[in-house]
């Protein structure tokens, strides 16, 4: 695989991740009520926030 992409595929990621993150927190919801919002597991959303998703 070339390398550019891959560093393509970890800055979106890392992007992504912190902006679900922020916008949650300035939205002042927690994990779990993003979960009962969007019907995505509260472990998901843990996930994607830590990028273990």
């Amino acid at each position: 695989m070339d390398m550019n992409i891959e560093m393509d595929k970890n800055t979106a990621t890392d992007s992504i991740t912190s902006r679900l993150a922020d916008a949650r927190n300035d939205l002042g919801i927690t994990q779990k009520d993003l979960a009962s919002a969007t019907g995505i597991s509260v472990k998901t959303i843990i996930n994607i926030e830590t990028k273990h998703g």
